[in-house]
């Protein structure tokens, strides 16, 4: 019997990365819908079951950091790995403290995002 696909959410309003990370993660075995603003991606996190969210903070509509606390408040407990191009160390315990599970600054390694993303699908 085959595994169910994973549900994977990427919030990400840079087409090129969209193109960049959906095929890494098709590659890697996951079933991938990209979403580009943070008000379309609270809709489909709201009609579906996710099984992570990858989710960029500068986004239009409602950012990221906008979008995490929602969700946190809304007790949806999917995890969420920020990806950003914000990699202070300021930047990264703000985000861990509005809920994001975890952090991972642009330009990513492909293997650590790959690792991260198993580690918290497990």
């Amino acid at each position: 019997m085959k595994k169910d696909k994973k549900l994977i959410l990427l919030v990400e309003d840079d087409s090129f990365l969209q193109s960049l990370y959906n095929d890494l993660l098709n590659g890697e075995g996951y079933n991938v819908t990209v979403s580009q603003d943070g008000a379309e991606a609270l809709k489909l996190i709201q009609e579906k079951n996710w099984d992570l969210i990858l989710l960029d903070i500068m986004i239009p509509l409602l950012n990221g950091i906008e979008l995490c606390k929602k969700l946190r408040t809304s007790n949806i407990n999917t995890p969420i790995i920020m990806l950003t191009a914000k990699d202070s160390i300021e930047d990264k315990i703000m985000g861990l403290d509005i809920g994001a599970n975890d952090y991972l600054a642009k330009p990513l390694q492909h293997s650590a995002l790959v690792s991260m993303i198993k580690a918290w699908i497990k």
